[in-house]
């Protein structure tokens, strides 16, 4: 295994456990702590998040990616939001989502 690889599994792993997490707080809450710990599901969740962050940026650093421009960054995530809520509407009409 070559540097790039091993960040890239960095990078995969830190994913994976940014999701496993929010599996964790959608079963038992974000302000459950787990016994044994001392922060909450969502502390939890930002922090898997960071150390995301950290290994993306160290992708950048060497070149290997590169991040678009605040306005594309944007656009990117405005569009996610509205598939988002597009999908949660149509959950709503077939039953499977409820509101709060």
């Amino acid at each position: 295994m070559n540097t790039i690889e091993h960040l890239l599994t960095c990078a995969a792993e830190e994913a994976v456990e940014v999701a496993q997490r929010a599996d964790k707080a959608a079963r038992f809450g974000l302000t459950e702590t787990q016994p044994g710990q001392t922060l909450t599901n969502a502390a939890r969740i930002m922090g898997e998040l960071v150390e995301l962050l950290a290994v993306i940026e160290m992708l950048e650093e060497r070149g290997l990616i590169q991040w678009p421009k605040p306005e594309v960054i944007r656009e990117m995530k405005d569009q996610k939001k509205g598939r988002v809520i597009y999908y949660m509407d149509y959950a709503r009409r077939l039953g499977t989502l409820r509101d709060e």
